[in-house]
């Protein structure tokens, strides 16, 4: 990624809104996870439950982390400037997951019409 002064890339604000918004995705899927782990947890065999229970404070800890960078990408958005550009292309080209590629495209590409 390059730093530019033009309007060929995405603003920092806009970058980092669109992070956020994908991170909160993954807290939501990291819910789901937690929530399907005390299903286990409820009918797992007593013998089996410290094993669900390591696993129960691994998602809580995934959990917050992905809460702690979701809210600190949120609050550099807030405060970045919309004159700064970084182009990204690349960046976006790197990510293997389509679906996030192409929501964070979509994000960016809403915050410049927009």
């Amino acid at each position: 990624m390059t730093l530019e002064q033009d309007n060929a890339g995405s603003s920092i604000a806009a970058i980092l809104a669109a992070v956020s918004a994908e991170m909160s995705i993954a807290a939501e899927a990291c819910g789901k996870l937690d929530d399907a782990l005390g299903q286990i947890l409820a009918v797992s065999p007593p013998e089996s439950r410290n094993q669900v229970m390591q696993e129960l404070h691994t998602v809580d800890l995934l959990a917050q982390h992905i809460t702690a960078v979701t809210d600190f990408t949120h609050r550099l958005a807030l405060i970045a400037s919309a004159d700064d550009k970084l182009a990204v292309d690349d960046a976006l080209s790197a990510i293997t997951l389509g679906a996030v590629a192409e929501r964070l495209r979509h994000s960016l590409a809403a915050a410049k019409a927009g």
